[in-house]
């Protein structure tokens, strides 16, 4: 392999996050800015299912590859999208983090609201069994780190090497709600949320103090993140008219297999996809690494701690544009499965970068879901038959953050999705004479 190497840079998407484990959600505390006028650090309460989270054990193997496949899908649709508003810049996107945030607005849409939203996250062909498939996968992936701690101290005993940092192991993706108050949540809802993605609905005041609520959300995913991502809700995001958000956090820190030697580590030119230079730090290695060509690009997949999880590297052949434009669910099938052992001379560049907050309501129109973010059409009635006010919940936007870094020692990636829900009239106001 020409040894340079790399993913991309126009964007990187985190496809080795292909589902999310949806641990305890954690207690929500932040610190308001002095103006805010109540005390956000404090605990709100919570409404949820007194059903326990399933541990995944019975849910099939055909559906677990079917929502891997349907992850794999919704990526590459998303890459096609979003990938012209980021060919100027390098960007990193968790197209997981935003599927499973939306999974968890599926679980209370209805109607042609839930057939489009199904249909753009490629679930439309597993009805329910979705949410189940997304539980049992998440769990499955996160024990893969658990077993890289297990492997890495098993190796350390034998070789009396030093003690693995328990830190140093970490896949973690965790889901929280926060519904207003004044709403009155449905059980079968709340009974999805707590089976298959760990949560509850945190009983927020959107009306009165969403400024004081976005502060918290913001807190929580910072948290959960170890302040890897931090204002995912930008000033301006929430207002009084906010009824829900649904969130998702991602966080991935993990050694490489074989960690790259520092004194190896050497400054280069890397092209960038405008056909300028740069001058970057390379990390070097030539070793034997499960390796992919063809006439568009050199492929290869750098295994992390315990042979589980890897990142795969792509170097295109001809122009950034012409690689990017042909990557699909197929194509990435097709690399995998046709990848062998070989020796590779391997050229990657340090990088460590984060991407804005970026809101993709109009990316997730062109996908092909637009009833969900119209209000007089929004079916999203299966989290509250009645809502106060007789306001009709609709998506407002979908703000999306994420980040990725690249070292000797490893990889550490980050990404959190905010879905917003906001209530409007079902029926508009008479005009003022």
């Amino acid at each position: 392999m020409n040894p340079r190497c790399f993913a991309p840079p126009g964007l990187l998407a985190l496809g080795f996050l292909l589902a999310a484990c949806g641990s305890s959600e954690g207690s929500p505390s932040a610190s308001p800015s002095s103006d805010a006028g109540t005390d956000s650090g404090a605990t709100p309460e919570v409404a949820k299912s007194a059903l326990a989270r399933d541990d995944g054990s019975a849910v099939p193997e055909a559906t677990l590859k079917a929502v891997a496949d349907a992850d794999n899908a919704f990526a590459f649709d998303l890459f096609a999208k979003v990938r012209a508003d980021f060919a100027a810049k390098n960007a990193v996107v968790s197209p997981t983090s935003i599927s499973l945030a939306l999974s968890m607005t599926l679980a209370g849409a209805g109607g042609s609201t839930a057939d489009e939203m199904a249909k753009v996250l490629h679930f439309d062909k597993l009805g329910p069994s979705a949410h189940a498939g997304n539980n049992a996968l998440d769990l499955a992936l996160e024990s893969r780190a658990d077993a890289a701690l297990a492997y890495a101290k098993d190796l350390a005993k034998k070789t009396g090497g030093a003690e693995p940092a328990a830190s140093d192991y970490r896949l973690k993706i965790v889901n929280s709600v926060w519904g207003d108050r004044s709403y009155t949540w449905e059980t079968p809802f709340l009974d999805t949320l707590a089976k298959n993605y760990g949560a509850g609905v945190y009983l927020a005041n959107f009306i009165d103090q969403f400024e004081i609520e976005r502060v918290r959300i913001n807190g929580w995913v910072s948290e959960q993140t170890q302040k890897k991502i931090n204002d995912l809700l930008p000033a301006g995001s929430l207002d009084d008219a906010t009824r829900m958000v649904l969130v998702n956090a991602i966080q991935l820190k993990m050694p490489w297999q074989t960690p790259f030697e520092k004194s190896f580590t050497k400054a280069g030119d890397f092209t960038r996809a405008d056909g300028s230079k740069v001058t970057a730090d390379f990390l070097n290695d030539k070793g034997y690494y499960s390796y992919f060509e063809d006439d568009k690009a050199q492929l290869a997949a750098i295994p992390l701690s315990g042979g589980k999880m890897s990142v795969v590297v792509a170097l295109p052949k001809d122009k950034l544009e012409t690689f990017e434009s042909s990557l699909d669910a197929a194509y990435w099938a097709n690399a995998r499965t046709k990848m062998t052992s070989q020796s590779v001379a391997l050229g990657l560049p340090k990088f460590n970068f984060t991407s804005a907050s970026v809101k993709l309501k109009p990316v997730l129109q062109a996908l092909g879901m637009k009833v969900p973010f119209i209000q007089p059409q929004a079916d999203f009635f299966g989290m509250c038959k009645a809502p106060p006010r007789d306001e009709r919940l609709f998506i407002g936007d979908v703000v999306h953050k994420a980040m990725m870094a690249v070292d000797e020692h490893g990889v550490e990636a980050a990404a959190a999705t905010a879905v917003i829900l906001s209530g409007g009239t079902s029926v508009p106001p008479e005009p003022s004479r």
